[in-house]
């Protein structure tokens, strides 16, 4: 009888080790004082600037190729319209209520953030002269949706620009002639199968990444940030598991489905996406789920989902709302409560 496979520790797991002992490394060289030691130490904050860069690098294909096989790729055009339309107001109202909530509560919750004045004194001294400006009206908010230049906002890393544009692109794709339609998507399918295959790399580097970054910053602050980043890392969890427990009355509320049959649904896509950090990997699961615990109409499996895994990142105003509000008190900044809306 052959022996069990042992279990193998997950990236998440992997990475969260490589940041603390980098942490650890980071203090040591600069408990050390020695010059040689630190000099090291900074360098080597490089390597997780180049891990940083390489996840930035394939934001932009992914997105960009995931759209467009999820419209143009679709078949039944007027019914995946229609799915499109009840999605994005979804959206909308779902993205809007979890960013206004978390806008609301976190000021006063890292009003609490205790952070060492040397610390906060050596971030700001490792920066330039800060600069502020003015939001942007709403004049130049709704001109900016729409971009002048396509590839300058891709080359910008504006997304907003840039998402609307590849949606106009894939609606216009999905009316044009099937046999130049399907090259089209088969194409763009190859590139989100090429992308997925070099973030499993990225992700894999990922507690050699961590661990460099750890270094650097505890040897520009030493640990004297460890217990902000520890409250940080508390809020934004217990934010996340909050508001993503609401999304289960949100289904109950708008379907009827039980949230325990949700549940049993999406557990199997969560596990998945808890081990690996990357969405991208649990849509199958998630498919699997939708399927099988749920019925989902062949529109929402091949097209709701997808399209959500490309724009709908629930997280994404929660995660920005909070790390700014973190960073501002790391830097003793004050958030001024009308930057949420810019946020």
């Amino acid at each position: 009888m052959s022996e069990p496979r042992k279990r193998r520790m997950s990236v998440g797991n992997k990475a969260l080790i490589g940041l603390a002992a980098g942490l650890a490394v980071g203090a040591a060289i600069t408990a050390s004082g020695r010059p040689g030691l630190l000099t090291f130490g900074s360098a080597i904050e490089v390597v997780g600037t180049l891990w940083i860069n390489a996840i930035l690098m394939t934001i932009i294909p992914l997105v960009v190729s995931k759209i467009i096989v999820s419209i143009a790729g679709a078949q039944a055009q007027r019914s995946v319209g229609r799915a499109g339309a009840r999605a994005a107001m979804l959206y909308l109202a779902l993205l809007t209520t979890t960013a206004a909530l978390t806008a609301v509560v976190m000021p006063a919750v890292f009003a609490r953030l205790p952070i060492e004045p040397a610390a906060s004194a050596a971030l700001r001294s490792g920066t330039g002269a800060a600069t502020t400006s003015a939001p942007p009206g709403l004049a130049q908010t709704v001109l900016a949706l729409v971009p002048a230049n396509a590839i300058r906002a891709a080359a910008d890393g504006a997304m907003v620009p840039l998402l609307v544009f590849t949606i106009a692109f894939a609606l216009g794709a999905s009316r044009i002639r099937e046999e130049w339609r399907e090259p089209l998507v088969v194409f763009f399918r190859a590139v989100d199968a090429a992308i997925g295959v070099l973030l499993h790399w990225i992700v894999a580097a990922s507690p050699y990444g961590v661990f460099a970054l750890g270094v650097g910053l505890a040897v520009k602050v030493g640990l004297g940030i460890v217990t902000s980043l520890a409250y940080y890392v508390v809020v934004s969890s217990t934010t996340l598991v909050l508001l993503t427990a609401a999304l289960y009355a949100v289904v109950y509320l708008g379907s009827g489905i039980s949230p325990r049959r949700f549940a049993r649904a999406a557990a199997p896509a969560q596990v998945v996406a808890f081990g690996t950090h990357s969405s991208a990997a649990s849509l199958p699961a998630m498919l699997e789920g939708a399927e099988t615990h749920l019925q989902a109409s062949p529109t929402a499996t091949g097209f709701v989902l997808p399209l959500s895994l490309a724009v709908f990142k629930y997280s994404s105003p929660i995660w920005f709302i909070v790390v700014t509000h973190f960073v501002g008190g790391l830097y003793g900044i004050a958030i001024d409560p009308s930057r949420s809306v810019a946020i």
